[in-house]
Formats: structure tokens, C-alpha cells, sequence
């Protein structure tokens, strides 16, 4: 079956030669239909964006909502991560503001 549907269509493009000017003509209206579409693409890109979005957005509100539940119920290994987390983020931020007051990122600055 796979076959089939992988065979037809070369024999179908097989059978009918193109010459150069048929195949210019073929340019010319493809890029004509592709200025036209630029519209359609974009609105399909905005909604495929908004709705990865609005998806990211509800999955973590919930995973707020569940870690901040489990910390209230004062669960060890979410206090535990929790603390890792919050210091790793704090010694990324002390070791971005020294080597950005050092000049290591802005040289010259």
C-alpha cells in the first residue's frame, strides 16, 4: 500500500515531460501565489504561537499551583530542590553582575 502511494505519483509526474518555458510559467505563477499567501502564513504562524502559549501558560500554572500546595504541606524533597534552585539561580545572578561589573562580557565598558 505504501508502495502504491509512493509509485503513482512518479508515474504520474513520468508521463508528462516539461519543457523549459512550461516550467518558467510554472515559476512565474508560483511565485506570484507565494507573495499572495504571505498573509495566510503569517496568521497560521501567530495561532500556532498563541496556542504553544497559551499551553506553556496553563502547564505552568498547574505545576505552580501542585509545587506550592506540596510545599505547604511541607513535602522534604520539594523544600530540598527547592532551596538548589533558588541557590543556583542566585549564584548564576551574583556571577553574572560581577563579570559584568569586571568588564569580562562588556570589554572596553
Amino acid at each position: 500500500m505504501l508502495t502504491i502511494l509512493f509509485v503513482i505519483p512518479l508515474i504520474g509526474f513520468a508521463s508528462f515531460p516539461i519543457n523549459q518555458s512550461f516550467s518558467s510559467e510554472i515559476s512565474n505563477s508560483i511565485s506570484i501565489n507565494a507573495e499572495d499567501n504571505k498573509d495566510e502564513e503569517n496568521g497560521v504562524k501567530w495561532g500556532l504561537l498563541i496556542s504553544v502559549l497559551l499551553g506553556l501558560g496553563f502547564s505552568a500554572y498547574f505545576l505552580i499551583k501542585s509545587w506550592w500546595r506540596a510545599w505547604k504541606d511541607e513535602i522534604k524533597w520539594v523544600r530540598i530542590l527547592t532551596y538548589i534552585v533558588f541557590g543556583f539561580l542566585s549564584l548564576l545572578l551574583a556571577i553574572i553582575i560581577f563579570f559584568n561589573s569586571v568588564g569580562v562580557y562588556n570589554p572596553g565598558g
